[in-house]
């Protein structure tokens, strides 16, 4: 397989990097999954635009109560920061199994949003932990709940003008929180995040990996939480790694040992 004919474009600023946006020319970071999808045609953009060199997109800092998160941060990145490792090591303990060393190294997180992969064990974290996008077009701004972002597989909501330009989680600092996954190939037959407050009790689980998009739940307490309800909310699609039936299973498996492995980080 070969890539198909195209531009590049390397902006050195947002404002660059927004106005040569469109329906065919799209941003690139990684290329992790946009080159694969290209090379067996099922994208054919006229236009990478390489946003790697925009500095509003890299770096991780502190704000306001949120943890803000560049775009085009890798997930080796995160996996290092010291800052994420020291307010959410959840976080940062799911970056440094994702994919492969050549994914971690080259992904970034917010390629890995926009591509919506049903198998993101990053989208699964972040809506246990009740993150928001930050999207820019030269229109304007908006927010989105990571969990309203991923509208489908491969399908996010965002225009072709648009941009991801932050990855937002709050900080909350009576969160606690666990995740777990079985995979027998790259990508995870399973992922469960689970976070709690211990203040309040509140609980929320999130299944991905199963189906087409994560399957989240909250409850009142952990001592609330249903997990034969929640395996079967679940939508698995049948594939090599698995049937309905034995996702179902698996997936009450893994929210019992997600659950049993939070009791231990407290």
């Amino acid at each position: 397989m070969t890539l198909p004919d195209f531009a590049l474009a390397r902006p050195d600023t947002l404002e660059e990097a927004l106005a040569l946006l469109g329906d065919d020319q799209v941003p690139y970071c990684g290329g992790t999954e946009l080159l694969l999808a290209m090379k067996v045609g099922l994208q054919r953009p006229e236009t990478l635009v390489d946003v790697k060199r925009v500095p509003e997109l890299r770096g991780v800092r502190s704000s306001h109560g949120e943890l803000v998160i560049g775009g085009a941060s890798t997930h080796d990145d995160l996996s290092r920061d010291a800052l994420v490792r020291e307010v959410l090591p959840l976080l940062a303990e799911v970056e440094a199994h994702v994919g492969n060393a050549r994914v971690r190294v080259q992904g970034s997180i917010g390629g890995n949003l926009c591509f919506a992969e049903p198998k993101s064990d990053v989208a699964t974290t972040l809506i246990a932990l009740d993150a928001s996008v930050t999207l820019q077009s030269s229109s304007g701004r908006r927010t989105l709940l990571v969990r309203d972002f991923i509208v489908g597989p491969y399908y996010a909501d965002k225009e072709p003008g648009e941009l991801l330009i932050d990855v937002r989680i709050p900080l909350v600092a009576t969160r606690r929180g666990a995740y777990v996954k079985f995979q027998v190939t790259e990508r995870p037959t399973v992922g469960v995040a689970v976070v709690q407050d211990t203040e309040t009790g509140a609980c929320r689980v999130v299944v991905g990996a199963v189906g087409e998009i994560p399957v989240w739940r909250d409850w009142a307490s952990v001592a609330d939480i249903d997990v034969e309800e929640l395996s079967s909310a679940v939508d698995p699609v049948e594939d090599l790694t698995g049937s309905e039936r034995y996702k179902r299973h698996l997936t009450a498996v893994f929210v019992r040992r997600a659950l049993r492995d939070l009791e231990r980080s407290s």
